[in-house]
């Protein structure tokens, strides 16, 4: 697979004055300038691992999101957690990961560590794959927790993401970033959806996913890709609308 690119949506000309503005601005002072779209994530590691190592793992993982994100939105590490538990995957079925009774008390216990901040929090588990169900050979989930709800314009949810150590070194974070990210309320489906903008992924019998993609070199394709995938305008701009994705004021 060739490397590729992050195809994002052309900004609006107000809008791309006005970052021009806040860029010259910043380098007249002699300040970095600040990404226009940002995500909070917090990294909790139950996987027995030493906490310098983890920080490593974790700030490798981030960089590689970014890599594949680009000028889309910046994902940033705001809180590192080592537990002295160790938590296995294989003792984690695949079905309904996100809401076995272990994992969810570990991600209250990483929540209530960082005073429920609005992110991502991604749990690191020991073992290679999470144990067979819905899927065989799972390094990676992806989902969100509803936290409130007022209308269909008013709401707020924290990400949630599991990885086993199999993930490490590929682009599974990133992956998983995305299906966070699309998470949006549906109207005319009254519901959450993680529907990806540019998928669904069709599979040879003619059965769709709605949550990947069916290009190989995209980001969703079901497999997570070892080398630099790419992502879609759509999903760019699905991603920046997100109510994890913090916009930088005058964008």
């Amino acid at each position: 697979m060739e490397p590729s690119l992050c195809l994002s949506p052309k900004p609006t000309p107000k809008q791309d004055h006005i970052h021009k503005l806040y860029k010259q601005k910043n380098q007249e002072k002699g300040l970095s300038v600040l990404a226009a779209y940002t995500v909070d994530v917090y990294a909790f590691f139950v996987n027995g691992a030493d906490h310098g190592s983890n920080t490593l793992r974790v700030k490798q993982d981030i960089q590689k999101a970014n890599e594949v994100w680009n000028d889309c939105v910046t994902f940033q590490l705001k809180g590192v957690t080592t537990s002295k538990r160790r938590v296995n995957a294989g003792s984690i079925s695949s079905d309904y990961v996100l809401i076995h009774p272990t994992i969810e008390a570990l991600f209250q216990e990483a929540q209530t560590l960082e005073g429920h901040k609005t992110g991502i929090y991604v749990l690191y588990l020991s073992g290679e794959y999470l144990a067979p169900g819905r899927g065989k050979k799972v390094v990676g989930v992806g989902g969100t927790e509803l936290v409130s709800f007022q209308n269909e314009d008013d709401y707020e949810l924290t990400g949630r993401i599991l990885l086993t150590e199999k993930a490490a070194g590929r682009y599974t974070l990133a992956h998983e970033l995305g299906h966070v990210l699309f998470t949006r309320y549906d109207a005319k489906r009254a519901a959450l959806i993680q529907d990806d903008p540019s998928g669904p992924y069709i599979y040879p019998s003619g059965r769709q996913n709605p949550g990947h993609n069916n290009d190989k070199r995209n980001l969703m394709y079901p497999v997570s890709p070892s080398e630099r995938p790419r992502i879609t305008g759509r999903q760019c701009h699905t991603a920046r609308n997100s109510k994890l994705t913090r916009r930088q004021k005058g964008i």
